[in-house]
């Protein structure tokens, strides 16, 4: 039997053409390396069942190029990752070339999106899906396969025997099975990076290209955004010792401790990696691929303390500095700090998403500001680096006063930590499928519930992001878009002026003041309307005069603004950030619907039409409420008032829904 696992594309591109050349390595700036699909292949190689990674995802091939290693190799499996949301248009293509291709082979799909499972057995090639974790379930159907290799007579009676598949029944219905039976720790090691090199040969590619999924170090602006743009004294330090080395990922656990809301969670549950293996990986990526520094890549670093303790201390032992790019605030103490510290950790970024109680409630992150700041704080006096980027706005329960809570909140963290204000939007909170936050928008009637409606909300969201993702921002709130709009403006401007009113507070002389408000604020400002300026005169040097003045009027009123924040009261900051969003608003509104009719557009007015469902405004008007009024409580009070389950695919719908 013939297996060939594939990665899909993450990201917008043009789907007619490879976006890396490929005469001898690649071009692209930040290659992916495909840990889950080849753990899924060392799985299945356990098993007995031989396969090859061709991963399209880095490779970029044409169509062509993808029908003709299809051509060559015939499989009679192929096994799909497709992790993101956005990966779902390339997902639709390559499935209807592998079926015009190798009909008779069967189409598997796992990864994070098959929490859309109706809708890619709807609307793709797919045969079955793979809802979890898909090393177990994987196996157990390649087993399936070989007894029963015509994919169009299935045997159901087997199929539903294995746990974390979903498919059509014999009523052309969808069918789940429930999520899938985990990797226990003992039992999950760490991948064969020789296995990746065999595929991208076997595929056009140079072996030489799995080096480029390394960040090489050469200049210490390598190494900055490793180190949130702090490299200090002693980031001059560790660029100096790691120079010439390169900069890889690793992780010490799977799956996440927390239930987010607004998170889609198919690795469901914790597990922390044996120490032994950790070791074994970090020896291979020392001495096979010259790594000296290693970003960490889980979603909760630290939240096995023995664990992350023993992890720390090979990488010292090994003289490999570090980062921890995901980790809860309460996770990781003032003397964890220190012991990493000790042990080469040079920066962490905890999971934030945003400064107002109200909303972290309405996410269950089961954190509170204090916990927040103190995280923080507890980085600044060990020396560790970390940001406060990654916050978002947009969830249910958003309002004007929440924005403002967070900006002023994100103000205070980037003042503690000697930070510039950065000169930027928030992110827009995006509905994932699978999480709560996709299931309320269902039932508010914003996102459609058909295959049609749903494939057509995740188009949308797979296009490139525009007007700061704005384009692709489901409004979820109980307010007008035109208000919704206003507030990466309000979070942008008021953060400022609190940033501006906490440096004014620690001087006080007037010259000071202006001197460190001009150096903190303003300049930045300046800077980023230059660059918007540089960018855009092209596109305005053939526009009418009215246009260009226009244009001209929204720079100068945008700097303007800047410099006078420091001084203004907030009630009259409010009124004119409000008044230029307006301005922007209306600038930009006929534009995106003359261009972008899509259903799913923030621009095309879509109304909630589900009264009776919870989440009116005096529900979220109490301060710090507890926990167990979060979106998930809402989103499961509110299947109660909704019709219950009637057919098997409705069932099932709820299944995958409540697997979660």
């Amino acid at each position: 039997m013939k297996i060939l696992l594939c990665t899909i594309p993450d990201g917008s591109l043009d789907p007619t053409g490879p976006l890396i050349p490929r005469k001898g390595t690649s071009s692209h700036p930040s290659l992916t390396f495909p840990l889950g699909i080849l753990r899924v292949m060392q799985a299945a190689e356990k098993e007995g069942y031989k396969s090859t990674i061709y991963d399209i995802n880095n490779l970029r091939p044409t169509d062509e190029e993808i029908i003709e290693h299809l051509k060559r190799i015939k499989p009679d499996v192929i096994g799909l990752s497709a992790v993101f949301l956005h990966c779902y248009p390339h997902l639709k293509r390559i499935t209807k070339i592998i079926r015009d291709v190798v009909p008779d082979c069967w189409i598997v799909v796992g990864g994070n999106i098959t929490s859309s499972s109706k809708v890619i057995l709807d609307k793709t090639s797919t045969d079955i899906c793979v809802v979890g974790d898909g090393e177990k379930p994987f196996v157990k159907l390649l087993d399936y396969i070989e007894l029963n290799p015509d994919r169009k007579k299935i045997e159901f009676e087997e199929l539903i025997k294995t746990k974390g598949l979903a498919f059509k029944d014999k009523n052309n219905e969808l069918f789940a099975t429930g999520n899938a039976e985990q990797m226990t720790a003992p039992e999950m090691q760490y991948v064969d990076f020789e296995r990746y090199k065999d595929g991208l040969q076997e595929f056009g590619g140079n072996a030489n290209l799995i080096h480029e999924t390394f960040d090489p170090v050469e200049t210490p602006g390598d190494l900055s955004k490793f180190l949130f743009h702090q490299v200090d004294k002693e980031g001059m330090e560790i660029f100096n010792k790691i120079k010439g080395k390169v900069i890889g990922r690793i992780q010490t656990s799977k799956g996440c401790v927390a239930r987010c809301t607004f998170c889609q969670r198919a690795q469901k549950g914790y597990r922390p990696f044996e120490p032994k293996y950790f070791e074994e990986q970090v020896i291979n990526l020392k001495n096979n691929y010259n790594v000296g520094f290693l970003i960490v890549d889980d979603e909760n670093f630290g939240s096995n303390k023995a664990q992350a303790y023993e992890c720390a201390k090979i990488l010292k032992k090994y003289d490999i500095y570090w980062q921890a790019e995901g980790a809860r605030v309460r996770s990781v103490t003032f003397e964890d700090l220190k012991f990493y510290k000790a042990n080469n950790l040079a920066a962490i970024r905890f999971g934030l998403e945003s400064g107002s109680q109200t909303i972290l409630d309405i996410m269950e992150k089961k954190i509170n500001l204090e916990d927040v700041y103190n995280a923080l704080e507890n980085c600044k006096k060990t020396g560790v680096r970390t940001t406060t980027d990654a916050f978002m706005v947009g969830m249910p329960g958003e309002t004007r006063e929440t924005v403002i809570e967070s900006a002023t909140f994100v103000a205070r963290l980037r003042y503690l930590l000697d930070m510039d204000w950065e000169n930027s939007y928030p992110n827009w909170t995006i509905a994932i499928p699978g999480s709560p936050l996709y299931e309320y928008c269902q039932q508010i009637g914003v996102i459609g519930k058909s295959s049609d409606e749903e494939e057509d909300y995740m188009m949308r969201t797979a296009l490139q992001f525009d007007d700061h993702g704005v384009l692709n921002y489901l409004n979820k709130t109980n307010y007008d878009r035109k208000e919704v709009y206003f507030w990466t403006y309000l979070y942008r401007y008021v953060g400022k002026k609190a940033f501006a009113d906490l440096l004014i507070k620690k001087n006080k002389k007037i010259k000071d003041k202006i001197k460190q408000t001009y150096h903190q604020c303003i300049k930045f400002s300046y800077n980023v309307l230059l660059h918007d300026y540089n960018r855009r005169k092209d596109q305005y040097k053939n526009k009418s005069l009215k246009e260009r003045l226009k244009w001209y009027f929204q720079i100068g009123s945008k700097f303007a603004l800047s410099v006078s924040i420091p001084f203004l009261p907030m009630k009259v900051l409010i009124s004119l950030v409000k008044l230029m969003s307006d301005f922007r608003y209306k600038d930009i509104l006929k534009f995106k619907v003359e261009n972008g009719r899509q259903k799913y557009n923030f621009f095309i007015d879509r109304v909630h039409n589900n009264t009776e469902l919870e989440f009116e405004n005096k529900v979220i008007s109490t301060a710090l409420r507890p926990i167990h009024r979060s979106l998930r409580t809402i989103v499961m009070n509110n299947r109660k008032k909704l019709p219950l389950a009637a057919t098997n695919q409705e069932k099932a719908m709820e299944l995958l829904l409540t697997g979660r």
